[in-house]
């Protein structure tokens, strides 16, 4: 008898390397694979550390499941959608494990936001990172961190400087190495825009517009014929304040605030990691962080040309 499902055949093993580090994926669906490889296929290797090993396991089922429910206690975290698609991961074993109907590997974009990347980031920023709600760009080797409100114009000042022959990093998401002093990590390899980019890049024109599994509505580009990095070294950070009819002005603002802000925007971790998550965001704070008002895209772009001359 196997009522746990343990000895089930898992024929595919695959290892990725989601924001650099492996992963063993072990699984009995070709299709968790191809979601696997839309997510994470490219990544190259860069840090030497045990790879997270995670079984996922598919079995029949008509339904689509509902958007899961994440939970965590201690070194425990759940997804948890219905009886038929749930996910528990043990980041201190480097262990996840993933049940799955047919239905839900039928919409690969769901598995992979909802629980194949869930899972990655969850043990990755547990054990090594701390996430950045910010776009990230180069210049002459420094990197210039673009943080702000929602609507600030994170993601379209950041594709404008890589049009301009910035190095592009990330888009809204970014994670600093604990260990790495001001290394970060960002995915290069797309850009998602809100629709109203369309009326700043031409070239976004007649690019539908699709719901992210969020359920929010982007145009998500790959950033052909740009320089793109998968990590820098942070040498800046800047706050943007769009303002209409606003000329692009650079002002300093506290390293404590700055530090303030970046902690309220982590999710709660266990106390040690917090901790962590701390320091290596307070070596950012003491950067000499600015507040970049601007209300168009060519003069925001000249200004931060003027930081790194």
């Amino acid at each position: 008898m196997d009522p746990f499902l343990r000895e089930t055949p898992l024929e595919h093993r695959c290892i990725y390397y989601p924001l650099g580090f492996p992963l063993q994926l072990k699984t009995n669906s070709a299709e968790v694979v191809r979601a696997a490889e839309a997510s994470w296929g490219g990544w190259p290797q860069a840090f030497a550390k045990p790879p997270l090993e995670l079984r996922t396991i598919v079995e029949p089922g008509e339904e689509h499941p509902p958007i899961p429910v994440y939970r965590g206690q201690a070194h425990l975290m759940s997804i948890v959608s219905d009886r038929e698609n749930f996910a528990m991961c043990d980041y201190t074993r480097h262990f996840a494990y993933c049940r799955l109907n047919a239905a839900a590997v039928g919409d690969p974009s769901f598995v992979s936001y909802y629980f194949l990347e869930a899972i990655a980031n969850f043990a990755l920023t547990q054990l090594y990172l701390t996430p950045v709600h910010a776009a990230c760009v180069a210049r002459k080797g420094q990197g210039v961190l673009l943080s702000g409100a929602s609507g600030a114009g994170k993601t379209t000042l950041a594709y404008f400087c890589a049009k301009k022959g910035w190095t592009y990093v990330s888009d809204n998401e970014s994670w600093l190495v604990r260990a790495g002093g001001r290394v970060l990590i960002g995915n290069p390899r797309r850009i998602r825009f809100r629709e109203s980019a369309a009326d700043l890049f031409p070239e976004l024109k007649g690019r539908p517009a699709a719901p992210h599994p969020n359920g929010k509505m982007s145009i998500e580009v790959s950033p052909e014929g740009l320089e793109t990095a998968y990590q820098c070294g942070v040498e800046r950070v800047v706050f943007l304040a769009r303002q209409a009819g606003s000329p692009a002005t650079l002002r300093s603002i506290r390293s404590g605030d700055t530090l303030e802000y970046f902690l309220s925007e982590l999710p709660v971790y266990e106390d040690w990691v917090r901790e962590e998550q701390q320091i290596s965001l307070n070596r950012i704070a003491e950067l000499n962080p600015m507040e970049l008002r601007y209300s168009d895209l060519e003069g925001a772009w000249r200004a931060l040309e003027s930081l790194v001359a």
